[in-house]
């Protein structure tokens, strides 16, 4: 039993000179693991508020007669017939073509 416990005692001294040899290195590791450690958190807070953020309903989408680009109804230039343009650069390249 005697033994056991001295070559538990003599690792430990080991475990601990080469704890203080390589303390820089040990430190720079657990700061890399910390680093990881909250960018993992923030992306997953981040993907838990896209989720959120991915079920509110944007609006029915419309084609722009113009380029074929889709956007939401209530952003898009309207005119009367049901056409819809995605941007007044569209409209005005169509007004432009006519």
């Amino acid at each position: 039993m005697k033994e056991a416990i001295f070559i538990l005692i003599v690792f430990a001294v080991i475990l601990a000179l080469t704890a203080v040899r390589y303390r820089k290195q040990i430190a720079g590791v657990l700061h890399i693991w910390r680093t990881l450690k909250s960018v993992r958190n923030q992306v997953k807070q981040g993907s838990e508020t896209a989720k959120r953020d991915e079920s509110i309903p944007a609006g029915a989408l419309v084609n722009c007669a113009k380029c074929g680009k889709w956007v939401p109804e209530n952003g898009a230039i309207s005119l009367r017939g049901g056409t819809f343009y995605c941007s007044t650069a569209c409209l005005e390249k169509t007004a432009n073509t006519r």
